[in-house]
Order: structure tokens, then sequence, then C-alpha cells
């Protein structure tokens, strides 16, 4: 679980943003870390709230009433004919202390108080999910706008090809030594790449957006920015930890993954629920005491002590108890089955991050070389076409076929460290020192 993190990020003026500081800035602020935080904080005052009723109650009460007739304001103790006492006035002063406490009630508020608790795990669990849900999401949105942008940069070296392309083809064309159908190919080349461009402009524009929203800094702040480039240090771990045994990657997810941890919680406080819900069918012991004072307005008040013993049993409730036991246990039993679910799910999540990381890295190898020979082809094509024993159409397709290998490389590697990223969440091991120790972000 990522423990709290207190960040004094206002007061940072750089003019980089690197993906540290956008996880940094993304837990400090976004909504659904602070309600989960707001949640778990009430689950622990729920936990003070139960535990106070194993406590005695002590109570302080104060009346005053005036009636139409005199009244007895003093207890009736005895009575004397000689020496009556003052009992009748119309206005009746009364004080009292009173303590109470439940001695016995067959477990019902140690069943309370381990439900409550439960639940405060609960919480605390669900609070470490978002905040790993959180980092990922920000870690995501971070490379999905380094993708957009690199590969709009990629696009633009096309362009810039293309251009170079148009302005030799119009030279050929204006000295007789090209045919029209050249300028046009090239000029339909490059509308296709200009409108190749735009859309990944407006896949730029959202993804930046996003990030702006999930970091809290303006979206000109995020638009106008340099981002830090993230690669993995060491591709190598990358390609083993995708290789790695199963069973101990879901071993260690079962163990360290939030998400589980809160379904285990939310079972034991269900648990804890439906025996809390039996002992209601048992009665409860209660003591009372309290000191009261009577008296008139005028004065000639008179204390005294009580104590006693109760019992209480609802003889009757209209279905209601037994309804609330078998709520209770149908709770229990969706709880479990909840928690068996939860169980197939980190399993699930486990096989899935693993093949993601092992296609991200495979395609990362085969595209890498993938770049190199189409920017070596059409390096050779450009040459062919400049000397004459080359054709245009075949340059311009060299030059397409080096873009698409760009792009998908590009969107391959930060693909992997998302793969990557993904698999330390569902295993449990994602925080930010995780980030620092296999991301190379800038900092």
């Amino acid at each position: 679980m990522i423990t709290t993190l207190l960040f004094a990020l206002a007061t940072q003026d750089t003019s980089v943003l690197t993906l540290g500081r956008a996880v940094e800035r993304a837990l400090a602020q976004y909504p659904t870390v602070a309600a989960a935080r707001a949640v778990r904080d009430r689950a622990v005052a729920d936990v003070g709230d139960v535990r106070s009723l194993r406590l005695p109650r002590l109570a302080l009460d104060a009346s005053l009433t005036r009636f139409q007739e005199p009244m007895l304001v003093l207890p009736l103790h005895g009575f004397s004919p000689q020496m009556p006492p003052p009992l009748f006035d119309r206005t009746l002063v009364q004080g009292g202390l009173s303590a109470s406490y439940t001695l016995f009630d067959f477990g019902q508020r140690g069943a309370r108080l381990r439900e409550a608790r439960a639940l405060r795990g609960a919480a605390e669990a669900a609070l470490g999910a978002a905040e790993l849900q959180l980092l990922a999401r920000a870690a995501t949105g971070y490379l999905r706008v380094l993708t957009a942008r690199q590969t709009l940069a990629a696009q633009d070296q096309r362009l810039a090809a293309l251009e170079a392309e148009a302005q030799r083809t119009r030279r050929l064309f204006a000295e007789g030594k090209a045919a029209r159908i050249e300028l046009l190919r090239v000029d339909a080349e490059a509308a296709r790449a200009r409108a190749e461009r735009i859309g990944t402009a407006t896949q730029l524009d959202v993804a930046e957006r996003d990030l702006a929203q999930l970091t809290g800094l303006p979206y000109e702040r995020i638009h106008g920015a340099p981002l830090a480039a993230a690669a993995l240090r060491d591709t190598t771990a990358a390609a083993d930890t995708a290789t790695g045994v199963r069973t101990a990657l879901v071993a260690r997810a079962r163990e360290a993954s939030p998400e589980l941890l809160e379904a285990r919680r939310r079972a034991g406080a269900a648990a804890a629920g439906a025996g809390a819900a039996r002992a209601t069918r048992f009665p409860e012991l209660r003591l009372a005491s309290g000191i009261v004072d009577r008296g008139r307005a005028a004065g000639d008040f008179r204390a005294e002590w009580q104590a006693g013993v109760a019992v209480s049993y609802p003889l009757y409730t209209g279905g209601s108890r037994t309804n609330q036991i078998r709520r209770a246990a149908a709770g229990a039993r969706a709880a479990a089955e909840q928690l068996r679910l939860a169980e197939l799910n980190v399993a699930q999540g486990v096989d899935r991050a693993l093949a993601a990381v092992r296609e991200a890295h495979a395609r990362v190898a085969a595209l890498g070389s993938a770049a190199e020979q189409s920017a070596e082809v059409a390096r050779i094509e450009r040459l062919s076409l400049e000397v004459g024993s080359g054709t245009q159409t075949d340059y311009l397709e060299a030059e397409a076929n080096l873009l698409r290998a760009r792009a998908s490389l590009i969107e391959a590697r930060h693909a992997e460290i998302a793969a990557r990223i993904e698999l330390a969440r569902v295993t449990g091991d994602l925080s930010a020192a995780w980030l620092t120790r296999n991301l190379d972000d800038g900092r």
C-alpha cells in the first residue's frame, strides 16, 4: 500500500514535467484518493463509536416544571402528622446524575466491534487500491501524451521529407523532366500525411487535457511544457519478469493486492455482523445507578441515590429480529462469494498483465529492428530517386513504411512501460518508489 503522500508542490517552479511529478500531483489532489481517505477516516470514527459501547454511560439531567396546581415535589418516604414535609409546590426543580452499563449481551458488542474494525481495514485497503489505481492512471496518461507527441514529431519528419520531395518534383516538372502524375502523387501523399497529423494532434489534445485534470495543472501549463521522456531502466528485467513463474506472481498478488485485502476485510465484517445479529436472540443484562435531587424553586432540595439491575428481552418483534438475522447471514454469504470472485480476478489480472508485458516486449524488439531497416530502405530509395535509378512510388512507400514503423515502435515502448506498471499494480508492488527504481523519467 502506498502511504499518504504530502507534497509541497504548489511552490515548485519547473518547466519540465516528469512522470514522477505528475504522479505526485495526482496523488495529492485527485478526488478519488481524497474521497477514499475520507471514507477511511469515517471508518476509524466508527470503530471509536462502537468501542464506546463497552464503557458505562454517564448522564447529567436537569429540569424545571411549572404545574397548574400544587404538585408533589419531594419523594414521600415517610409521614408524620406533627411535622408534615413541604411535599407540594407548583414548581418542581429536579436534577440528576445517572450511570448505566450493559453487563452482558451475549457477545453482541464484541461482534459489532470486530465488524467495525474489519470495515476500517477494508477502508484502509480501499484507500491503498485507490492510490494504486490513480498512480497507474496518471502514469498511463503521461505515457499517452508522450506517445502522441513523439508520433507527432515522427509525422512532422515525414511531412518535411514529403515537402522536400514535392519541391524536387516541382523543379523537375518545371524543367520538363518529370510527369505531372509524379507531382500529383507526392501532393496526394502529403495531404494524407497532413490528415494523419491532424488526427494525432487531436489525440494529443485529449491526452493533455486528461493529464491536466489528473495533475490539477492548467491545460496551458501541460500544453506548453516539455515532458521528460520515460524509459525502462532495465529492459532485460522486463523480459525476465514477463517470463517469470506465474504461480509466484499470483501468490504475491494474493498476499499484497489491496483489492483482495479489502474483500477479505469486508467478508470478515459481514461474518461479524451476522454474529451480532444472532446475539439479539438473547437478553441483555444492564446495571443502572444515579443520584436525583428534587425540590421547590424556593429551596428545600433533597437528594437520594438509586441503583438497580434490569433485564431486557423483546418477546415479540413482528419478525423484525428474524429478518435482521437472515439479512446479516445473506450479507455474509455474499461477501464470501465476493472474496472468492476477487481471488479469481487477481489471478486473471496477473495473466492479462503478463501477456501484455510479453507482447509489448516482443513488439519493441521486433519493431526496433523494423524501424532501423525501414530507415535504411527510405535512405536508399531517396538516393536511388536522386540519381534517377529509383521510382517515386517506391520512395513514397518507403517513407510511409518508415513512419508506421517509428510510430509503432514509440507506441510499443510506452505500452511495455504501461504493462509493467499494470503488472506491478496487480501484484501490489506499485508505488512511487517502484517508479523511481524501474523508470528513468529524467529526474
